[in-house]
């Protein structure tokens, strides 16, 4: 899995792409510890780059991000789920757990307005 960091608008957009593997979730952790050093606390995870069939390993790597950015006092939205892994996290009630959006602008958007859109 690939991971690729931006900062727009006072957020750390962490964009993932490729398929989730066994150990990613050490990978993410070591590799976010390092963004978050000197990035907004504020941060997006934009899962449009995982492919439709995406395994139950991404769940593990956004457990390890919403802890990691969360200790640090930080808040973390996810957006662009495609529709396969949107319903497994419904299905799983994941979406009690993670606060998700349909678009980036929309948990941009959240940020700014303090509270979590549907």
């Amino acid at each position: 899995m690939d991971f690729q960091f931006e900062c727009q608008d006072n957020c750390l957009i962490i964009k993932l792409y490729g398929t989730a593997e066994a150990n990613e979730r050490l990978l993410s952790r070591e590799a976010l510890k390092k963004k978050l050093e000197n990035s907004p606390r504020r941060v997006i995870v934009d899962l449009s780059g995982l492919k439709e069939d995406e395994n139950p390993y991404i769940l593990g790597i956004l457990s390890t991000m919403k802890k990691e950015v969360q200790t640090l006092g930080g808040s973390i939205k996810v957006c662009s789920l495609r529709p396969k892994l949107f319903h497994y996290f419904q299905e799983h009630r994941l979406d009690k757990i993670f606060d998700i959006y349909r678009t980036m602008d929309q948990a941009k958007r959240s940020f700014k307005e303090g509270h979590r859109e549907e």
